[in-house]
């Protein structure tokens, strides 16, 4: 059953590849960057194949003889929807890393069409979202009848990676969003912000448009969700005002100079701090009558978390039977899902 890794020359790709050749698999990989997919095909003694996405029947005929895409290619928002219909064609599972939440929803609207052709279509199967989204079908479970969900993340240690910081870049000029009432509705950004204590450090944070307000809706069903992330207070002040400088932010020759300055310095955490770094994540429900659950989980940098999550999953769906569909990582393999990965623990 062959496995396909597109990005795979990013760097969370070359960390999945890594962790996939440590566990005996070997995947195909694939992207767009000839000379970059050739040189780390060399490398590591594996198959490659070079394709872009711009024509669905095109990505079709490069899938034959494989079973499931991992789709590391961000921003996923120009990358999610031409694999994930080549993949219907192709009658192959998908996956990816994205947190997007605009491309949860679009992957959620495949449903029908997943289970006709009998795929997997799961997007997030990173640290974006399975520590998340097992932390928030875990307080579901403590609180069946929760209305309220919080969910925040932090880490320590690490760095943020180049395909990362150009999603970030894709952003910019965007409101923020919250579920309320079971509808995602559009914020300011950073709309509002506190101390969250993660357990072994508090700290500053802010609301943000994450994956989470889609994928933590449809696997528990929680009406009113916002996710937070760690941030220092000084930036989250000056995001405050980011309404009043939106139209600067969302020029093209702006955007374009912040992209250079990303392609030309950011690559990504160094390998000491995959190491060493920790991520940590904090959930919150509450239900009609105040009462409260709150729970804490710590794991690996979260590049390295991706890594391993990725892996995992990706095993996991090619041993699934007869189900289709699509899914979020808990609501599939349920809430005890990320303590599969070495060195997760609730604290």
């Amino acid at each position: 059953m062959g496995i396909l890794l597109y990005g795979a020359n990013g760097y969370s790709g070359n960390l999945i590849t890594e962790e996939a050749l440590r566990q005996g698999i070997k995947p195909v990989l694939a992207g767009r960057n000839e000379s970059k997919i050739i040189s780390m095909a060399t490398a590591y003694k594996l198959e490659y194949k070079v394709f872009g996405l711009e024509n669905v029947p095109k990505i079709v005929s490069q899938l034959e003889g494989i079973s499931l895409v991992l789709n590391c290619a961000g921003p996923f928002a120009k990358t999610a929807k031409p694999l994930i219909e080549a993949c219907l064609l192709a009658q192959c599972h998908y996956l990816d890393i994205t947190g997007e939440l605009d491309v949860f929803e679009m992957a959620k609207k495949y449903d029908l069409q997943a289970k006709d052709n009998e795929v997997i279509i799961m997007p997030g199967v990173g640290f974006d979202v399975v520590p998340t989204d097992c932390m928030a079908n875990h307080l579901k479970a403590k609180l069946p009848e929760a209305t309220h969900l919080e969910l925040a993340f932090m880490n320590l240690g690490g760095g943020i990676s180049h395909g990362t910081l150009t999603t970030m870049v894709e952003g910019l000029g965007k409101n923020g969003a919250v579920r309320e009432n079971g509808h995602i509705e559009e914020v300011l950004i950073g709309h509002q912000g506190k101390e969250i204590d993660f357990g072994i450090k508090k700290s500053w944070t802010m609301t943000i448009p994450w994956g989470d307000i889609s994928t933590a809706y449809t696997s528990t069903g929680i009406p009113n969700i916002q996710v937070f992330t760690a941030i220092p207070k000084t930036t989250f002040n000056l995001l405050k005002a980011q309404q009043l400088i939106n139209p600067i932010l969302q020029n093209k020759w702006v955007k374009g100079l912040i992209k250079d300055y990303v392609d030309e310095n950011i690559t990504g955490p160094t390998p000491d701090q995959n190491k060493n770094g920790v991520s940590l994540v904090y959930g919150k429900v509450t239900d009609k009558t105040d009462r409260e659950v709150e729970a804490r989980l710590k794991g690996p940098e979260s590049y390295a978390f991706t890594a391993k999550l990725a892996v995992l999953l990706f095993s996991k769906v090619l041993e699934t039977k007869d189900k289709y569909g699509y899914f979020t990582p808990a609501k599939l393999f349920g809430a005890n899902l990320v303590l599969e990965v070495e060195g997760v623990t609730f604290i």
